[in-house]
């Protein structure tokens, strides 16, 4: 975020919005539009923030997911630290149905990410999942 106010630096934008909403996986499995609407309009306000010219591609980016229609559905990412990657579809309307799934929980992150750190504790052993939301934890 310092790099970013403080440099008028366009390579490190267009290195951001590569690895972000241009990304491949990104454009195969958008986010939510809002989601990408409040990162570009954030992205985009640091940058001016240091007097910087605005840059094209930002503006593009945006105008491209204004045009968007919003959906009830939309796509997470994630990045393992195997190079791997799952991208779980959600239900934008948390509740759904009558139900509180359809969506990955914040604690199934941080589950997960620690599941991944600690491969031992499951070995051998059955685990039986129950109101996982999306399921990301099982997955992972």
């Amino acid at each position: 975020e310092e790099r970013l106010r403080n440099k008028r630096n366009p390579a490190l934008l267009h290195q951001i919005l590569r690895q972000t909403v241009l990304h491949p996986l990104c454009k195969k499995y958008p986010p939510s539009v809002k989601y990408r609407r409040i990162f570009l309009s954030e992205l985009i306000k640091k940058h001016e923030m240091g007097g910087a010219e605005p840059l094209d591609e930002l503006y593009d980016a945006l105008g491209e997911v204004l045009r968007s229609e919003d959906s009830l559905m939309c796509y997470k990412n994630y990045f393992l630290l195997s190079g791997e990657n799952i991208t779980l579809a959600e239900n934008v309307a948390i509740i759904s149905e009558g139900t509180t799934g359809l969506v990955t929980w914040e604690a199934a992150l941080y589950f997960a990410e620690w599941a991944m750190e600690n491969p031992g504790i499951f070995n051998c052993r059955t685990i039986l999942e129950l109101g996982s939301g999306i399921g990301l934890a099982g997955i992972a």
